[in-house]
Parts: C-alpha cells; sequence; structure tokens
C-alpha cells in the first residue's frame, strides 16, 4: 500500500485536499507550520492564533470555518498525510493514543527554537524523497521518515500534556476508539469481525463503526481489515511459510478466497505480490 504525503503550496490547496479527504471518508491529517509571521483560523466556534515557531496540527473531522492564512503574508509550511497511513505508522506506538486525543482540542503548540529546526530538517528531507522517482523501498523509506515525524511531534505534545489536568476525561468515543486501536494492535490479524471487538468494549457492533466513522473517517471493519492486510504483508515480504499456510493462518480456509482478498487489497495476487518483493531484495 502507497504512503500518501502531500505538502500543499498554499492554505487554499490544503483546506481543500483536507476537506476532500473527508467527503472520500479517508481523512487528511493535515501539519501547518508557521516559519514567520502569524495567521489564524476557526474551528467549530472557537478562534486559534498560530505565530512564528508554532505548530498547528489537524486531525481529520475538523470543518474549517475561516481563515487569514492565504492573506497575512505569515511563511506557512504544509505537511497532509492520508489517515490510514497515519495510523499504520503509530499502531505498535506506546501511549500514543492519549497524545493525538488531546491534539483535538488543543491543536496550537509552540516549537522552541532546536524543534523548528528538527521539523524543518524532516520537511526538507520529505520534500525531496517526494521529488524523487519510485524506485526499490520508496514506500517504506517514507513511511519510516513520516513515522519519525509523528513520534517528534508526539515528543512536543507530550510537553503540553504535562500541564494539563491529569484526570480531565476523555469523551466516550474517544476512549472507545483509543481501546479499540490498542485492541487491533495487539490482535494478531485472525480476527476480522466487529462484534469480537465490540463485545469487549460492551458496545454495539452499529455503535463502534460510528465511533470510527466519526473520529478517523473509516469504519471499524475497513480498520480491522487494514490491520490484518498489513500483516498478511509483512508475511509475503519476510516470512517463510507457503501461501497456503498464510492462508490459514488468517483463517482462510478457500485459496482462492484469500486470493482474491489479497489482489483486492495490494494489487496483484499472494504468488505475485511475494515473486515481486523478491525481485526486489535479489536487485
Amino acid at each position: 500500500m502507497q504512503t500518501e504525503i502531500v505538502l500543499p503550496r498554499t492554505f487554499q490547496e490544503a483546506r481543500s485536499l483536507y476537506e476532500g479527504a473527508m467527503k472520500e471518508g479517508g481523512g487528511l491529517v493535515l501539519i501547518s507550520i508557521c516559519e514567520t509571521g502569524s495567521f489564524s483560523l476557526s474551528l467549530k466556534g472557537n478562534r486559534f492564533h498560530i505565530g512564528t515557531g508554532d505548530i498547528l496540527i489537524l486531525p481529520p473531522g475538523m470543518p474549517i470555518e475561516d481563515s487569514d492564512a492565504d492573506s497575512c503574508g505569515a511563511d506557512i509550511r504544509y505537511l497532509g498525510v492520508r489517515y490510514r497511513d497515519f495510523l499504520r505508522s503509530i499502531r505498535t506506538g506506546r501511549n500514543v493514543w492519549t497524545v493525538l486525543m488531546y491534539a483535538r482540542s488543543n491543536p496550537v503548540f509552540h516549537l522552541d527554537e532546536n524543534d523548528r529546526n528538527l521539523t524543518s530538517s524532516y520537511y526538507k528531507v520529505i520534500e525531496g524523497k517526494l521529488r524523487t522517482r519510485r524506485s526499490y523501498y520508496y514506500d517504506e523509506i517514507l513511511n519510516a521518515i513520516l513515522q519519525c515525524v509523528i513520534y517528534e511531534l508526539c515528543v512536543i505534545l507530550n510537553r503540553d500534556i504535562g500541564a494539563v489536568d491529569p484526570d480531565r476525561p476523555d469523551s466516550r468515543k474517544d476512549m472507545i476508539f483509543k481501546q479499540f486501536m490498542e485492541m487491533l494492535s495487539a490482535d494478531n490479524g485472525t480476527h476480522r469481525n466487529v462484534r469480537h471487538y465490540a463485545e469487549d468494549l460492551f458496545v454495539t457492533p452499529k455503535y463502534l463503526s460510528s465511533v470510527t466513522q466519526d473520529i478517523c473517517g473509516e469504519s471499524a471493519h475497513e480498520l480491522i481489515l487494514a490491520n490484518m492486510t498489513a500483516r498478511i504483508r509483512q508475511d509475503l515480504e519476510f516470512s517463510q511459510l507457503g501461501i497456503k499456510e498464510i492462508a490459514l493462518r488468517y483463517q482462510f480456509k478457500d485459496l482462492a478466497i484469500f486470493g482474491k482478498f489479497v489482489k483486492h487489497r495490494l494489487g496483484l495476487s499472494p504468488r505475485e505480490y511475494r515473486k515481486k518483493y523478491a525481485a526486489v531484495i535479489s536487485d
């Protein structure tokens, strides 16, 4: 699966991509870094001011009401990441969800000089990588860089969280989403029924799907399939298991059904995918 990262040049372009992704159902995480000057924008009735050295992080599902970013003369760098790629990058992260959910209600953070230099360096690396021709390990390298960026941002967010009342409760939806993603991270990819997770969370499958749809723009079923696909892909790429053994590991009793699933999710049959990846390694 290709990692989708965009670097909009204007706020209008960034907003168009952000809102377009919401309509498509996938969602986009939009990160705005104010290099010089200042700008403001309104989110859900609240006005936020972003000055020199500040960073704005917008998860999916936060309609932008208005902004003066393109008319105020500020120098702003934008980075957009498809939410599914964001999820994939942090799925194994420790305590990351608490940090990210904090950003939903507190989207503006200040960067000190070291943070600014670091984020600027990462931005230039991503910009340079996106300009290169696609080649072997292109997506793997891009995803590794993205992971570094996300974890560095989490370090910055953690500083702000340390100053917040630790007893401040998250909303019920946020807690359910966090627990669901933690369960998904711990799962071996064999459970693909929403009910399996919903029962452990003491909610209905319909409610669980409404929670994930509201927070990240994807259904619980799609997140489950994305988790299983990532694990199947890893087995095809790195394990010595035969294709039939991999199919059985993920409870596909029919090889034809497994083949159709992999073809739909990865674009190639299991054998073709493994052959292509083996060719990459040999080269």
